[in-house]
């Protein structure tokens, strides 16, 4: 009976040893740490499985390169376009003022450099032999009335001085006339320097003809400083009508038509400046396709830069992954051919090819990936952009 009792008793010592080393294992055993590992692409003998997301083959995200105020919103999600197509506009009036100045300003430059080009009229001749005699005579008067200083005026002196006041007079309404004529078209540069200068010579004239004739009827005397004064400017007068009238007929110095060739290119310039910036406030379509997202409406005002428009053309798709490490990477080569599921169309298999394979790493959770673009083949009008997909690209 007692023999019984001592093997009863060690089968019971042993059992609770080895529970107590079963739960010392269990609960009180000190482990080592273990890390979850991030998901990675699943690789077997002949075929890399990963995980992306399915987007537009070509897709871009359009902006102003300058900000302002939306004037007209010219299409809405889910609207299909046509290259070119306008899409959104800025307020531009202040842009076609700017273009309608610039046309001017470039009709005016273009007419200047016509004007320079054909050369003088014969009635701009005329004028200028005109303008000459007219300075001629009052050199004359001049020369005469700095001879008459020792006595008054006898009547062929007071005479002369007549005729000199009325050659200056109609000298006068010649150069008025060129004047107004220039001022009412606009005209600039040396044409104009020209009949201006012409005119103040003219009234300048009118004045001394006028005193001269006034002194010839009072009996008066110049001195002799005054008198040679008055002679000296008739004959810069007549130098410079005799100067201006060679110039009419000898036409624009290379110089000058260069001034003016490059007065049309700048003007030109201007315009297609002007041009350029009214055009940029018009957003197109850069390509054939859908437009996916709208972020601005009417009379919003805009920075530059900010993507207003997503817009994709959604016949053709893509796959991107950057599940694919640098031990997936070295098996995949452009071309393979690769079969697609989405996750939301479970019943479709797609079929494509590998059309890229970005040559620089991403460390994403401490492993080193590369992303992989897959050609989807075909279509289905129940993809969207975003969706996630499977693929399995065979590499054997």
């Amino acid at each position: 009976m007692s023999r019984n009792r001592v093997l009863i008793g060690a089968v019971v010592v042993v059992v609770l040893s080895a529970l107590g080393f079963v739960g010392y294992q269990r609960f009180l055993a000190p482990t080592d740490p273990t890390t979850t590992p991030a998901p990675q692409a699943e690789t077997s003998e002949s075929i890399v499985s990963a995980q992306g997301n399915l987007v537009p083959r070509h897709h871009a995200d359009l902006a102003f390169r300058t900000g302002g105020r939306v004037a007209e919103m010219l299409v809405a999600e889910g609207q299909t376009v046509k290259q070119g197509d306008a899409l959104i506009r800025l307020q531009d009036d202040e842009l076609m003022a700017t273009l309608a100045q610039a046309q001017a300003a470039l009709d005016l430059a273009k007419a200047n450099l016509a004007q320079i080009e054909d050369g003088a009229r014969p009635e701009q001749i005329t004028q200028a032999e005109a303008s000459l005699r007219v300075a001629e005579a009052n050199l004359a008067a001049a020369i005469a009335n700095r001879d008459r200083l020792t006595g008054g005026a006898n009547d062929a002196q007071i005479a002369a001085a007549q005729a000199n006041l009325a050659a200056a007079q109609v000298e006068q309404k010649l150069a008025q006339d060129a004047y107004d004529k220039i001022d009412q078209n606009k005209v600039t540069g040396t044409l104009e320097e020209q009949a201006r200068f012409r005119l103040n010579a003219a009234n300048q004239a009118v004045q001394a003809a006028q005193k001269a004739l006034d002194d010839a009827l009072s009996g008066s005397t110049l001195s002799v400083r005054s008198a040679q004064a008055v002679v000296a400017a008739a004959v810069a007068q007549r130098d410079l009508a005799q100067a201006q009238l060679d110039q009419v007929k000898n036409g624009a110095t290379p110089a000058q038509i260069d001034a003016a060739q490059a007065g049309v290119a700048q003007a030109e310039a201007a315009v297609q400046a002007t041009q350029a910036a009214l055009d940029e406030a018009t957003l197109r379509a850069p390509f054939d396709g859908t437009i996916a997202q709208v972020t601005v409406d009417t009379g919003q005002v805009i920075a530059s830069g900010m993507v207003l428009v997503s817009m994709a053309d959604l016949d053709a798709w893509q796959v991107q992954t950057d599940d694919l490490s640098e031990v997936d990477v070295v098996n995949i080569r452009i071309g393979q051919p690769v079969k697609i599921t989405v996750d939301a169309i479970p019943d479709t298999t797609l079929e494509g090819t590998v059309a890229s394979i970005t040559p620089r790493a991403e460390t994403k959770r401490g492993d080193v990936t590369y992303t992989v673009k897959v050609d989807v083949k075909g279509d289905d009008p129940r993809a969207f952009w975003g969706m996630t997909a499977q693929v399995e690209i065979q590499i054997h």
